[in-house]
């Protein structure tokens, strides 16, 4: 085998593997984010609810 040819075998396998990285990396962060959102938002929800029911007076 072409020395360069195994060389860019090795260099599109580490590319390739980096690249998986970057996105799990990725999508960690956007599961992170979503999360944190979700946990924060019940609290907002729930005083949406609270001030919008029919016949209370606004709070």
């Amino acid at each position: 085998m072409n020395t360069t040819y195994v060389a860019q075998l090795v260099h599109e396998e580490r590319a390739g593997r980096l690249r998986a990285e970057a996105d799990a990396d990725r999508l960690a962060r956007v599961a992170r984010r979503a999360a944190r959102r979700d946990a924060e938002r019940p609290a907002r929800r729930s005083t949406w609810v609270l001030r919008h029911l029919p016949g209370r007076h606004a709070v």
